[in-house]
């Protein structure tokens, strides 16, 4: 693997690994919408861990993007689990936007409909992206499946008694 290659997989890997960490602190601080914990500075909290979220998921993506053709399979591997961090990213936003509006607060929200809507499109952008390149660079997948070969049987029709299990005790 060329060290150009090595070090985009490396540096993808951190940028997916820091959207997971923000993902978390931002379903973590989410959940506590609605109960006695919640006040303005849990939705700070919650706006806060959004905003680093968003834009862990743009640092992820600017490195995802210009690459993906050019990248192996691992590097493939880590753009689409930053593919599924995204989509989580956008189903927690619209539950905090629903919470939200259940439980409403006296700041502003915390998720407004532009954002996610722009997190909506960045989503299926990089679907699009997966789509085409898988599209483009694969072949069809009959070609990958290599038939199983079948083990030659030891066993001979007087000997099958001798391999059942006579005793259940």
């Amino acid at each position: 693997m060329r060290q150009h290659s090595l070090s985009s997989v490396r540096k993808l890997n951190e940028l997916v690994h820091e959207c997971n960490v923000q993902l978390a602190a931002f379903r973590h601080a989410v959940q506590g919408i609605g109960t006695a914990q919640d006040g303005a500075s849990l939705r700070r909290e919650v706006e806060t861990a959004g905003r680093a979220c968003y834009r862990a998921c743009e640092a992820a993506k600017n490195c995802v993007l210009p690459q993906l053709r050019h990248e192996g399979v691992e590097f493939t591997r880590h753009a689409s689990q930053f593919i599924g961090c995204v989509a989580a990213f956008v189903v927690e936003m619209k539950r905090c936007m629903a919470l939200e509006t259940t439980f409403p607060a006296p700041v502003e929200p915390c998720v407004t409909k532009t954002q996610i809507e722009a997190m909506e499109s960045m989503l299926e952008t990089l679907e699009n992206l997966i789509t085409v390149h898988f599209s483009t660079n694969e072949g069809s997948p009959t070609d990958k499946v290599t038939p199983r070969r079948r083990r030659a049987t030891s066993c001979r029709p007087q000997c099958v008694c001798s391999k059942l299990k006579t005793s259940y005790a």
